[in-house]
């Protein structure tokens, strides 16, 4: 009993979520073009009484004929009909082709919300949540729904009560000529519907359980296919190993996919050849109603066209329902839930207080304090940051360096406020950096990361992402980057198109470097620069070069430098030595010579290839 109960709650509780979310598309399609949505639901419904008007026209079209058999005016009782016949096939091609125009607009503007609203979404979702499995596969089932889907729903609910129309004309009619005229044709289609979405949920479940399957496969695919992995691909002759798994990746997939198929196709079987029989029981039925003299011809083949009319709006019917329950159930499965991801949830800390720190002139903050801070990356086994304490003061220059592994990235990357801490605290001089905080806080903060992005657009755009709201310090931003001598060999210079997607100019890993430096060094922060690694693929000589003009512009504010080249950080004020999550050494280049430390260990290793 209890079973029971809990399986008509589940229903319920179903139920409503498909109502709500059937509501939800249809106001998103309706702001996506009222109008056009109006005139698509007007010639629609209109359509639903042709079946009805054909019925009739045929009928008198055929009686008109047999009665003019031999009569030299013949025309004149044939071609009304005639050409009544000819005015609704007219009217059906007319509206059928005044729709699509409007169903493209809503379409296109449907489409430009939900990738608007996707990448809105994304943009609120913790960076840590990006490295999650959960995230990609909710974000890539997310990527899969088109305005197609949200337009269709509202199409096909309007197609269906166009069809509903017809059914209950054309059943009208045949239950006058025979009550089972009218009802064996609505068997079959309640079948069919009831075997699609058995078959349906099977389809949608599968599709999820195999999500994460695909975007491994489209992965391997990547490598097949991108130019960056190409290289090492053929270098070492492993095409066929990636093409192996890939194939067989396919292979389940389909697979799992067929079992579902051919239970779908013997029940489809069935009920294709339960139709047929049906179909079969009607035309005896008609046909001793013409032996017995109470049908003309006309009606009879009238009613032989309604019969197969009516057989194909039932399975009309059935199909629609089935494509928008599938629909939704995508929609609400994969795209409302995407949308509705509570990012908030993620950003709430009610340890801390909603003010935000104020970052006028005349009011800077002394100081950014890092008060016992850990910080796990999903699915680690082991936290990357471990009890930090740290306090940056105003203007001073920092460096931070370590093996591989120990989590510098990851802690400039808290200070700016572009990861959250799962524990402790990071304050800008006395106000805890909540949500709002944060937000604030990365207006007065700037970065050149290790992972820099090659924008395939043109120099000016690459270099202005920096700070929007300033264009005009792109050239001094440029001559401070070291990317002006990569610009001035560009044949449109600032204008010239970038990497290979739009047929642009490539450049080297290192020109590429000089532009993300550029970028770095747009936004005149008035707190908070950081450099990663900024000069990796840089030439000695570039490097020192972009030291120099970094501590020039970094005058008066914090700068954390982070860098595995020792030589380019023992000018600054403080290092910092982290190791296994910890800062394990802080002192000037000096000091930690002296103390012999990991520091010294580092650098005697680094020194002894330039001795």
């Amino acid at each position: 009993m209890q079973n029971g109960n809990r399986k008509w709650k589940t229903w319920g509780l179903a139920a409503k979520e498909s109502i709500i979310a059937y509501f939800r598309t249809f106001a998103i399609v309706w702001r996506s073009g009222a109008l056009s949505l109006s005139g698509m639901m007007f010639l629609t419904l209109s359509l639903g009484v042709l079946p009805v008007g054909e019925f009739f026209v045929t009928e008198h079209l055929v009686n008109a004929i047999t009665a003019a058999i031999g009569d030299t005016g013949w025309w004149r009782q044939v071609v009304p009909w005639l050409l009544g016949l000819l005015g609704l096939q007219i009217y059906s091609t007319l509206a059928d082709q005044l729709r699509e125009p409007l169903r493209l607009n809503v379409r296109e503007n449907i489409e430009i919300w939900i990738s608007e609203g996707i990448a809105r979404k994304s943009n609120t979702i913790e960076l840590v949540e990006f490295q999650t499995p959960e995230f990609q596969n909710a974000l890539a089932r997310a990527r899969t729904m088109s305005g197609d889907e949200l337009e269709e729903i509202v199409w096909w609910i309007v197609d269906s009560i166009q069809q509903l129309i017809s059914v209950i004309a054309l059943g009208i009619v045949l239950w006058n000529l025979h009550p089972l005229l009218a009802l064996l044709p609505m068997v079959t289609g309640i079948a069919s519907w009831w075997s699609g979405s058995r078959f349906a949920v099977d389809t949608y479940s599968l599709d999820v359980e195999q999500t994460p399957q695909r975007r491994e496969r489209d992965a391997l695919e990547g490598i097949l296919t991108d130019r960056g992995s190409g290289k090492e691909v053929r270098l070492y002759q492993a095409q066929d190993l990636w093409i192996e798994r890939w194939r067989k990746l396919w292979k389940e997939l389909i697979q799992a996919q067929q079992t579902i198929e051919r239970r779908k196709f013997w029940a489809h079987l069935a009920i294709g050849i339960s139709r047929a029989l049906l179909y079969a029981c009607s035309l005896i039925l008609l046909l001793l109603a013409v032996f017995r003299g109470g049908l003309t011809v006309g009606k009879y083949i009238a009613a032989i066209n309604a019969i197969v009319n009516l057989d194909g709006i039932w399975d009309s019917v059935a199909g629609y329902f089935l494509l928008i329950a599938d629909d939704m159930r995508r929609l609400s499965g994969d795209l409302y839930s995407f949308l509705d991801r509570d990012a908030a949830a993620v950003a709430k800390d009610p340890s801390t207080s909603q003010k935000a720190p104020n970052l006028t002139a005349s009011q800077e903050p002394s100081h950014l304090q890092i008060e016992n801070v850990s910080f796990f990356y999903p699915n680690a086994q082991e936290p990357v940051l471990r009890h930090v304490n740290l306090t940056l003061n105003k203007g001073e220059r920092v460096a931070l360096v370590g093996p591989n592994g120990a989590g510098k990235s990851t802690l400039a990357r808290l200070l700016l406020g572009l990861y959250r801490p799962q524990t402790g605290l990071i304050r800008v001089g006395d106000i805890p950096l909540n949500e709002e905080a944060r937000q604030q806080w990365l207006t007065h903060c700037s970065a050149v990361f290790q992972d820099f992005t090659c924008y395939h657009l043109t120099v000016r755009e690459n270099i202005i992402f920096g700070d929007l709201e300033h264009p005009e310090r792109m050239e001094v931003a440029s001559a401070a980057g070291g990317a002006v001598s990569v610009i001035d060999g560009l044949s449109a210079g600032y204008e010239t198109v970038l990497g290979p997607t739009f047929g642009g100019r490539d450049l080297s890993g290192g020109e590429w470097q000089r532009i993300a430096t550029a970028r770095g060094f747009m936004r005149e922060t008035p707190w908070l620069v950081v450099l990663d690694e900024p000069t990796a693929a840089l030439d000695p000589l570039a490097e020192q070069a972009i030291y120099e003009r970094f501590i020039q512009r970094s005058s008066g504010r914090t700068s954390l430098i982070i860098s595995h080249r020792l030589s380019s950080v023992r000018t600054c004020d403080r290092i910092l030595v982290l190791d296994n999550g910890t800062i394990v050494e802080d002192g000037d280049h000096e000091t930690l010579l002296a103390n012999d430390g990991l520091y010294a260990e580092f650098f005697r290793a680094q020194a002894q290839w330039y001795v």
